[in-house]
């Protein structure tokens, strides 16, 4: 019995090595995001506050742009517990080129992702205590394309998300085994997880009200249960505030404004959706439910559906049971099913917040990634469901999941490093007449860089859509970036870029339409699953 726990443990051991080196080999492949620089200038806007505080004048600009002052910076309302301390480090170490401050920071994004996958294995081991359902689940959620390639260059979702993971760990540590160690514990990333996002309340929110349930159900009702209650919900507010410089000169109030920004968020994009374009501020009630719908891979989706009918069915039975003396008694038995309600709740408050409040979304469900680890949790739910009618067919059932998350992994192999436009079989040939695809133009890097391979001199290059050249231009290599001149000229240009994105709010413009048909051919596609997602034009009279 103890070699073969020692042999488990060793596995698992290997198992997270071969995850850690994965993203080590892999992290520089990857392109860079329009949204990217917006949070690095986040950080360095902090930065340049804490600096004035203290009576230095270290920094007022970073690459020719002029830092605002941080009460009139509109990106605020994100924390910047991710961006704070990548821009010391480059300051500190004096990191002056574009391509290198970014590869640092798609490293630090991964490395963040990957300690969550740490966190989210413990989660699973004290839900299930099987250490095979602890690496599936770990693995359905490395093997999520869509969650793997924005580990890389999305910190402020992935990121989000990698610490809402811990903060959860940490929360049912705290509902465990309520005592001042945990209370610190869970306050500290109930104060990292808000300092990222602000609806990272919504953890410390859930536990706060399941563990007042706890001490009204519980028959001894004495000061050692409230103590460490009362001492987070004091703590939590201090932590959230010393982690976000935002907050300093008047918490209260400015908490409040970055919570109204994040509910009467006003951004008309437009959103390519089910085959015409929409409006963010007008999208559909079942926006985000298909989004997840169509890029989640099925296996996943079955079983989270199989998991949340075993909870729903089984928190149904509870309700309708309840004795009126003993109520909180009723609403679970035990730990387990604890956890469960709250993986619920967690999918639960945000859809449904977004649903009635209407709130503006655009660029898929990036949003909403937090809420994905209660996903899998609940489709490990599902797993264990029917593992238990299996008896002596267990493993044979295990070894075919592993069997059927092979082709997503086969997939993401062959799509390396667009594992970020990926649909689910449901949509998988026709995804580009129904979904924007490259939303953030991430491949325009990879498109520069296949032109210069190609091609010899300099190369006017424009981009046709609303993405941003001119960061993936810098984002190559120093030695190579000056042969590449940007134009919005297209008749100037050698070649032209077309992410196939939102142009003018969904409208291309006839104008420009023409210029492309009548001066341009195909030069080079991107494809995924023999779909263009990002065109190379070239100009036929150049």
């Amino acid at each position: 019995m103890f070699h073969a726990i020692k042999r488990s443990e060793i596995l698992v051991l290997f198992f997270f090595l071969f995850l850690f080196l994965i993203g080590l080999f892999t992290f520089n492949d990857y392109g860079i995001g329009i949204d990217e620089d917006n949070s690095r200038i986040n950080g360095f806007v902090s930065l340049k506050y804490i600096f004035e505080i203290l009576n230095l004048n270290f920094i007022n600009e970073i690459n020719g742009i002029i830092l605002p002052s941080i009460d009139g910076y509109d990106e605020q309302g994100n924390g910047v517990i991710f961006d704070l301390p990548l821009a010391f480090i480059e300051y500190f170490f004096n990191i002056n080129d574009f391509r290198d401050a970014f590869l640092i920071r798609h490293l630090a994004s991964f490395l963040l992702f990957y300690i969550s996958l740490i966190y989210f294995y413990k989660l699973i081991l004290d839900r299930h205590n099987s250490k095979l359902l602890g690496v599936l689940g770990v693995l359905m959620l490395f093997a999520t394309p869509r969650i793997f390639a924005q580990s890389f260059f999305n910190p402020k979702d992935i990121g989000f998300m990698a610490l809402c993971i811990i903060n959860l760990y940490y929360g049912f540590k705290f509902l465990k085994k309520k005592n001042v160690k945990y209370s610190i514990l869970f306050s500290l990333t109930s104060g990292l997880a808000i300092g990222s996002r602000i609806l990272g309340i919504l953890i410390p929110l859930l536990i706060i009200f399941i563990s007042f349930l706890d001490i009204l159900r519980s028959k001894n009702k004495n000061n050692k249960k409230f103590f460490p209650l009362i001492f987070f919900i004091i703590l939590f507010p201090l932590f959230t505030i010393v982690f976000w410089p935002f907050l300093w000169s008047d918490p209260v109030g400015n908490f409040f404004s970055a919570f109204q920004n994040l509910s009467n968020h006003y951004r008309p994009i437009s959103n390519f959706f089910m085959g015409t374009y929409i409006s963010s501020l007008y999208v559909p009630w079942y926006y985000i439910l298909v989004w997840i719908v169509v890029t989640t891979p099925l296996l996943y989706l079955f079983f989270f559906s199989l998991g949340a009918f075993s909870i729903m069915k089984r928190l149904f039975k509870r309700l309708i049971k309840i004795d009126k003396n003993n109520s909180y008694n009723d609403l679970w038995r035990g730990n387990k099913e604890k956890k469960d309600l709250i993986y619920l709740l967690i999918i639960i408050i945000p859809v449904f917040a977004v649903i009635i409040l209407h709130s503006s979304l655009y660029s898929g469900w990036r949003h909403f990634y937090f809420i994905y680890p209660s996903i899998i949790l609940i489709s490990l739910q599902g797993v264990y469901t029917i593992s238990l009618n299996l008896s002596k067919y267990k493993k044979l059932f295990f070894a075919l999941i592993f069997l059927f998350i092979l082709p997503v992994i086969f997939w993401m192999v062959k799509n390396h490093p667009y594992q970020y436009v990926y649909f689910n079989s449901l949509v998988e040939s026709k995804f580009d007449k129904y979904f924007d695809m490259d939303y953030w133009g991430v491949s325009n890097y990879n498109a520069l860089s296949y032109l210069l391979e190609k091609n010899e001199g300099t190369l006017h290059v424009a981009i046709v859509g609303d993405s941003d050249l001119g960061q993936s231009r810098i984002f190559l290599n120093n030695s190579i970036r000056k042969r590449i001149v940007l134009t919005h000229d297209f008749i100037k240009a050698d070649f032209l870029i077309d992410n196939f994105n939102r142009w003018n709010s969904g409208i291309r413009k006839t104008k420009k339409n023409l210029i492309i048909k009548n001066n341009f051919s195909v030069y080079f596609d991107m494809n995924i699953n023999e779909v263009p997602f990002t065109r190379i034009y070239k100009n036929n009279f150049k």
